[in-house]
C-alpha cells in the first residue's frame, strides 16, 4: 500500500459582501432629552432652560443653543423696528422670515440634526457665546 500525501488546500478567505455605494455617514447618537432641549433653543424665551441646565455642556445642544440665541436676536431687532413707523411693514415680514427660521430650527433640532440655518450660519460660525 503506498502512501499518499495529502495537499493541504490554502483556505480561501471568505467573500465580503457587497457594499452599497451610497453609504450615508453615520451620525452621531443624540439623546432624546438632548433633541428636546435642542429643540427648546428655538422656542423663544424657553431657550433660558436648556442654557441653565447642564445640557448646555452637550454638543448637539450647544449647537442649537448658538443658532437659537441668533435667532432670538433677531426677533428682538424685528420687534424693535416695528415701533417705528415707516418700517412697520418691513418688520413685519422680516418677523415672519425669522419665524420660518424658527421653524427650520425646530425641525432641524427634532430630525436630531445639526445642521446651519440658511442666511444665519455664517453668523452663528463667527458668534457663539454658548
Amino acid at each position: 500500500m503506498s502512501k499518499k500525501k495529502k495537499r493541504s488546500t490554502p483556505a480561501v478567505a471568505p467573500a465580503e459582501p457587497a457594499k452599497a455605494e451610497h453609504t450615508q455617514p453615520e451620525e452621531p447618537a443624540v439623546s432624546s432629552t438632548a433633541r428636546w432641549m435642542g429643540a427648546l433653543c428655538y422656542l423663544s424665551i424657553l431657550i433660558l432652560i436648556p442654557a441653565c441646565t447642564k445640557w448646555r455642556q452637550d454638543e448637539f445642544v450647544r449647537f442649537h443653543l448658538n443658532q437659537g440665541l441668533m435667532v432670538l436676536m433677531l426677533a428682538t431687532i424685528c420687534a424693535a423696528l416695528g415701533f417705528v413707523p415707516v418700517l412697520e411693514q418691513v418688520a413685519l415680514s422680516l418677523t415672519l422670515l425669522v419665524d420660518v427660521l424658527s421653524l427650520v430650527g425646530l425641525i432641524t433640532a427634532l430630525r436630531r440634526r445639526a445642521a446651519l440655518l440658511p442666511f444665519i450660519g455664517l453668523l452663528v460660525a463667527r458668534f457663539h457665546p454658548f
